[in-house]
């Protein structure tokens, strides 16, 4: 099978999950799959697909190409269609326009995958012009796409609520790559226990509500040290905090594996993840990263990412905003006697391996194909 895998800002890292079921099928040796992005950012050269971008990587800064990129439907459209794929798999239902065209140019199936904002920009109606940039795309999709796959029970019925067909629209789980993130050995830990955070420094993610957790901890006596890996808007005040105290680590965006060395050295991850505005976290794969690493996750109960953790066995679900609760589940992962801590890794592990893995959510994925395609 020839797979068109679209999207309209791709960079990499961290939007990992736009490539990865394609870069899966190419490795099996029986698919070919390309990806098609209006603008690319592609900073990992172990990718394991090629990258087709409308407007080129050498086009100036990255602002400046993502600007260019509302122009780049055409030249998007020229490039699938070309390629001659067999089926189109856009990712977000915003910036569909040019692989809705190729689609329709060629006659073949158009699946999309929808991860949050596409969904909640439906259900939120603007007048400013990149509203309505973004709901002329979506309304295309609601009306030919030929499935539309949500990453979350949650998001598929918020997905419902906001116009998508509910004869077209599934529930597909991403799944990470459990071959790559697995557990490391004893000596990847450290004698002061590693509490990791990885995720935009914004405040749809929480992050202050960890730092003021974790310093309530230290306050009570509880030994730790806070890693903080992201960028993002509240990228000063994480700073500053890390700078008032010592425990406090701040490393700024690493790549996948990067990311993957400290979920293994890590104790507990959290993600305290929470509604800001209309949005919440659709799904949260991070979270599912880190357990298939051995490493227990905590998150808030907020949107889809409840799904991604099972409370009290793999981690724990901690209801939204709730500081208080967020430092007492931590401490309790942080006090765990080394034989149960054990039995909570290998448990977050054989969860993900069995639930949410790569392998699994890819095969999923190839019979909607080949359902799609006859």
């Amino acid at each position: 099978m020839r797979i068109a895998v679209t999207t309209g800002l791709l960079r990499i890292p961290p939007t990992y999950f736009v490539t990865q079921h394609a870069e899966r099928l190419i490795a099996s040796g029986n698919h070919d799959a390309r990806a098609f992005a209006r603008a690319s950012d592609v900073q990992d050269a172990r990718l394991g697909i090629d990258v087709v971008s409308a407007v080129p990587e050498t086009a100036g800064s990255w602002r400046a190409r993502a600007l260019r990129a509302v122009t780049a439907a055409r030249p998007q459209r020229r490039a699938i269609v070309a390629y001659k794929p067999d089926l189109v798999h856009q990712h977000f239902a915003t910036w569909a326009h040019g692989a809705l065209d190729a689609a329709r140019r060629l006659d073949v199936p158009f699946l999309t995958t929808v991860h949050g904002y596409d969904v909640f920009a439906a259900g939120a109606p603007s007048l400013a012009p990149v509203g309505l940039f973004h709901r002329s795309s979506i309304d295309r999709v609601k009306r030919e796409a030929t499935r539309v796959l949500a990453v979350s029970d949650f998001l598929r019925e918020r997905a419902e609520r906001a116009g998508f067909p509910p004869d077209r629209l599934f529930r597909h789980y991403q799944g990470v790559d459990t071959d790559f993130f697995t557990p490391g050995d004893d000596t990847d830990r450290t004698d002061e226990p590693i509490v990791l955070f990885v995720g935009a420094l914004e405040p749809r993610k929480g992050i202050l509500d960890l730092v003021t957790a974790s310093l309530a901890l230290r306050a009570r006596g509880v030994t730790h040290r806070l890693v903080i890996v992201g960028d993002g808007s509240q990228r000063m005040l994480v700073d500053a905090a890390a700078a008032e105290h010592d425990h406090i680590v701040v490393t700024g965006p690493l790549d996948r594996h990067g990311v993957r060395d400290l979920m293994r050295s890590a104790e507990v991850f959290v993600l305290p993840t929470q509604r800001d505005g209309s949005w919440r976290e659709a799904a949260g794969l991070v979270l599912l990263e880190a357990q298939a690493c051995g490493t227990p996750a905590v998150t808030y109960a907020s949107g889809g990412a409840p799904e991604m953790v099972r409370d009290a066995s793999t981690g724990f679900v901690v209801p939204e905003r709730n500081e208080t609760r967020l430092g007492d589940v931590i401490e309790t992962v942080l006090a765990l006697p080394v034989a149960e801590r054990l039995t909570w890794r290998e448990r977050a592990r054989a969860w993900v391996v069995g639930e949410r893995s790569l392998a699994s959510s890819t095969a999923e994925l190839l019979e909607h194909y080949r359902t799609v395609t006859g």
